[in-house]
């Protein structure tokens, strides 16, 4: 057999193979590639910000909560290229890729909006030297009973715009620190002691421009607070990690910090009350509270609970007609504006649990379809609408149902969409010509000749 007739045999043989699996429920079958945002990034001189990358955030409902989803380094020739999760909005962020302590750093565009449709979508992008600031960073310490100010060696410098941005740099061996690619913006500027041994008040540095540098020195003087408590979740250690902020609420000290395992731990601080965010973790829903203040050198051991559960749905899907479960039919929970808040398939036995994302609210629906054919029946779709979801509660939707198996278990009947069967097309009759009627010839009998005279 030649390579050609083995490669076509070899495809066949996955049609065939791909053909035989059986169809399961879900959004991606027959989903079409989703549309790419690409373009070029380009400097104030027109080249190719090649040391720039693209990051994509898809927007929340409000507009204002982003998810990220991810990001393209600027080619050469200054272009990049994201594919998308569908229509929608989404905003676009360009950061450089150089160390933030070069000076010559462009400045970080930090909001792009783009909306997106069911076609690609070019978006052509210009940055600009970012501005600049630098300084040196000294600790006093005592040292032979009198307090001298030395250099901060690999202090952390933290710089944190208006519009809650982020930059950090560490100083070199003698203090000194330098921070580029700057937006315009005004800037809460402070610094740190890699040793812990004192903090210092943060500066405000008002109206940064974009390619101007700015001096910034501190002398670190306060001996550091720090918060060592626990989170939990329903009154027990929460488990897992999440990312926690908390704010100083005089100086604008902003601190993200990762919690593991429920240990509660912000040290390093300067004295003052903080605001503390918890997003939502485990099933619970986050909170915002302000934490007891703290003096200089001083440690406090706060307790923050998360007690509030969103409220869920659950239910077991059956087929009306044998009684069995169905495996991983699609489950859609809608708000009262209709928006999808989530969509998840049913578990091997036809169970499902669906919510934990919304507040206390009514006018909700969950949906219980097929997108396609699951084993030899196709399903059709139910609802369950005018629902009201409420926090820390479980709805059991079997019971809402109505329905019952022989045995007295309470489910969710589906029933099976019928086979239609296609009407065979009206037959007219064919118009038959009658035969034609055979004739039989008539003898002739010849006339003899007369005879002459």
């Amino acid at each position: 057999m030649s390579s050609r007739r083995r490669a076509l045999a070899a495809a066949s043989s996955m049609l065939l193979l791909l053909a035989g699996l059986v169809a399961v429920s879900g959004p991606s079958q027959a989903a079409a590639p989703h549309a790419r945002i690409y373009g070029y990034v380009t400097d104030a001189s027109g080249k190719a910000a090649r040391t720039m990358t693209v990051r994509l955030f898809r927007s929340g409902a409000d507009d204002k909560s982003w998810t990220y989803l991810r990001k393209d380094d600027v080619s050469s020739s200054g272009i990049y290229e994201l594919p998308t999760d569908g229509p929608g909005r989404y905003h676009l962020q360009v950061v450089e890729r150089r160390p933030a302590y070069d000076t010559r750093s462009n400045a970080r565009v930090p909001d792009v909006p783009v909306n997106v449709g069911t076609t690609a979508v070019v978006k052509n992008i210009s940055v600009r030297r970012g501005g600049a600031i630098g300084g040196t960073v000294k600790v006093r310490v005592k040292s032979r009973g009198k307090y001298r100010s030395k250099a901060a060696a690999s202090a952390s410098i933290r710089a944190v715009s208006d519009d809650r941005q982020i930059y950090e740099v560490a100083a070199n061996r003698s203090g000194q620190y330098a921070m580029g690619g700057l937006p315009r913006n005004n800037y809460r500027v402070f610094a740190y002691d890699k040793q812990g041994r004192r903090v210092g008040t943060g500066k405000l540095v008002r109206g940064v421009k974009l390619g101007k540098y700015r001096q910034v020195s501190f002398v670190l003087r306060t001996r550091p607070a720090a918060y060592k408590g626990f989170l939990t979740t329903g009154g027990t250690l929460a488990k897992g990690s999440v990312t926690v902020t908390a704010v100083n609420r005089r100086t604008g000290e902003y601190w993200v910090r990762k919690i593991s395992r429920g240990a509660l731990s912000l040290t390093g601080l300067t004295p003052g009350s903080y605001v503390l965010t918890v997003p939502d973790t485990a099933g619970y829903f986050g909170r915002t509270l302000t934490l007891p203040s703290l003096r200089a050198g001083q440690t406090r051991r706060p307790n923050v609970n998360l007690p509030t559960t969103a409220g869920t749905f659950t239910g077991q899907i059956v087929d009306a007609t044998s009684g069995n479960p169905i495996p991983n039919i699609s489950v859609r929970l809608t708000d009262s504006s209709g928006k999808v808040q989530q969509e998840l398939p049913a578990s091997s036995t036809g169970t499902f649990s669906i919510g934990g994302t919304l507040r206390a609210q009514s006018g909700v629906t969950v949906t219980i379809f097929a997108y396609d054919k699951i084993g030899e029946h196709y399903y059709l779709p139910r609802s369950f609408s005018g629902l009201q979801i409420a926090d820390n509660q479980t709805l059991d939707l079997n019971t809402i149902s109505g329905d019952t198996l022989p045995n007295g278990t309470k489910v969710i009947r589906l029933q099976r969409k019928p086979i239609e069967t296609p009407t065979p097309a009206p037959t007219t009759p064919t118009p038959t010509t009658p035969a034609p009627t055979p004739t039989t010839p008539v003898p002739t009998t010849p006339v003899p000749p007369t005879p002459e005279a």
